[in-house]
């Protein structure tokens, strides 16, 4: 019952779906234990314990300075959430049909949810840009926003709406406080909502060397921002429970906060399951003892990882890849393989046994992702065929 492990099989490694191939932490465990025991798994809501914790996440992990318990909304799950934000801000805009704006590569759902809603959208790419400095594997690429194509997305009199992701997937970047301040003013100029999913904001692997910004704990710094900003989380990706289907927005604005809700009132309730998770997740000190041995291990992951593609040579093998700053995915850029085997990614990857995600839905189709969150034995079989697709097809020289 895994669609990781199940999707492909045929004894393929599966490097590929957003999963954690790691049990969720055991406080977690016993918490739906006790659910699943009790027998009773009717309608549930939040109690007065986990909405606390819920408001102290957002506050310090978040930067939600103050956070009042009537900015949570509850949800089914984030892709949800992103699908009640297109509908929220059309109803923002008095029910004119609103474009929303996104920067590619982007997690599929939020290139899916102006199509699911029948709304246009327009996508800005990021720039992909060689990482600098002694210590950047060859090859590594780094991506920035590309400022000017952003404002001229923005400033277009049918977008409305602006979806964000920090720490983003799949290239892996935690933008700067900069960067975040940049993009909140051109959404305030330019009258836009800015909706950022931030659910991966507990898995940045060196939080000293690229400290986080939350997009609402600009609140105080920029006039108009709290009536244009929705924050998106989940301690799905972090504590590896995905399958619960619970997540949390949280929109300051009394207005826009009752748009949201209204826009997403067909959602599907929260499980108790879901809700016993969370609250574990959040509340439990041994669950904080786990996410810091997790992101131990998701880093050295990572190193293994960039330590394969340096030793093939994969920049000219393959194309280019990223060195992620959070998460547990890492993008390869695929250009010179493609150009070589003449068929995408994933099916070249696939033929030897290892399954990536394609990046077609992420709208880069010479691209792949890998998820590296396995035990290190696991990675390194998938590592081997990995390998193994980029030597087979490397370029012969002459001398």
């Amino acid at each position: 019952m895994s669609r990781k492990w199940d999707r492909f099989g045929d004894g393929r490694v599966p490097l590929w779906v957003a999963d954690m191939d790691f049990s969720a932490p055991g406080a977690v465990v016993d918490a739906v234990r006790a659910v699943a025991e009790s027998g009773v798994y009717g309608y549930g809501d939040p109690d007065e314990g986990l909405e606390e914790a819920v408001r102290k996440r957002w506050e310090t992990k978040h930067g939600v300075e103050r956070c009042e318990r009537s900015w949570t909304r509850w949800l089914p799950g984030l892709n949800p959430g992103l699908n009640h934000a297109v509908r929220a801000a059309g109803r923002a805009r008095g029910g004119r049909e609103t474009t929303t704006a996104v920067c590619t590569p982007i997690y599929p759902p939020f290139l899916y949810a102006s199509r699911n809603n029948q709304t246009p959208k327009v996508e800005v790419p990021l720039r992909a840009t060689p990482r600098e400095g002694e210590d950047a594997p060859k090859g590594s690429v780094r991506y920035e926003v590309d400022w000017e194509a952003l404002e001229a997305a923005l400033e277009r009199d049918d977008v409305g709406l602006l979806l964000w992701c920090n720490p983003h997937n799949p290239v892996g970047r935690v933008w700067t406080k900069e960067e975040m301040t940049r993009v909140a003013k051109l959404c305030v100029e330019h009258d836009v909502i800015l909706v950022s999913d931030e659910v991966w904001r507990e898995l940045i692997l060196d939080e000293e060397r690229t400290p986080f910004t939350g997009a609402a704990s600009l609140i105080g710094e920029i006039e108009g921002l709290r009536e244009r900003v929705i924050v998106m989380t989940s301690p799905s990706k972090t504590f590896n429970v995905a399958g619960c289907d619970v997540a949390i927005a949280c929109v300051p604005d009394k207005a826009l906060r009752l748009h949201f809700a209204r826009a997403g009132s067909d959602k599907a309730e929260i499980t108790p399951f879901g809700l016993a998770a969370c609250k574990a997740a959040y509340t439990d000190d041994s669950c904080e003892v786990w996410r810091q041995r997790l992101l131990a291990y998701l880093k050295s992951n990572r190193d293994r990882v960039i330590e394969s593609l340096v030793s093939v040579d994969a920049v000219d093998s393959m194309g280019t890849f990223t060195v992620p700053d959070a998460s547990y995915l890492l993008w390869l850029n695929c250009e010179r393989l493609v150009d070589r085997v003449e068929r995408s990614p994933f099916d070249h990857f696939l033929s030897h046994g290892v399954a990536l995600s394609d990046g077609a839905p992420f709208s880069a189709p010479l691209s792949a992702r890998v998820n590296y969150a396995t035990r290190r034995e696991i990675l390194d079989q998938g590592l081997a065929r990995l390998e193994k697709g980029l030597t087979a097809t490397a370029p012969t020289t002459t001398e």
